[in-house]
């Protein structure tokens, strides 16, 4: 993913969420550093998301096992319980669409195997986020 559009795919995204109630950083140097850093974090509740991010016009997307690696490692490093996503801007469809990610391998995201954003959040928060927490973010 060329650079300037990663950034793009990664602004937009933060902001998806921002506006969705998580908390979410972008870390701009994830993919050069060593570290186990993924694209995007975001929290919500007591649920960290470490996110990579893609763009693409194609039908499908693959992801290296370091670069999972890299989201479990960070994972790791967390008591809060966390989740592993691959998250993809399917261009010629203009929408987002996500994959969680429970074992370390290489991943082929696709337009037919992935859930689009919006309802991923929508089980996300009809699942993980206790009904205290949503009747907070509503104040």
């Amino acid at each position: 993913m060329n650079r300037d559009i990663g950034k793009s795919a990664e602004r937009e995204l933060v902001s998806i969420l921002r506006s969705e109630g998580f908390n979410a950083v972008r870390i701009p140097t994830s993919n050069s550093s060593p570290n186990p850093l993924p694209d995007i974090f975001a929290t919500k509740g007591n649920i960290l998301l470490a996110i990579e991010c893609k763009s693409t016009w194609e039908h499908k997307v693959k992801v290296k096992d370091r670069q999972v690696i890299k989201l479990f490692e960070f994972l790791s490093m967390f008591t809060m319980e966390g989740r592993a996503l691959i998250a993809v801007k399917f261009k010629e469809i203009h929408k987002w669409k996500v994959m969680e990610i429970r074992e370390i391998k290489e991943v082929e995201v696709t337009v037919d195997n992935s859930i689009f954003l919006e309802n991923y959040i929508s089980q996300f928060l009809e699942n993980y986020i206790p009904q205290a927490g949503r009747e907070l973010s509503k104040l």
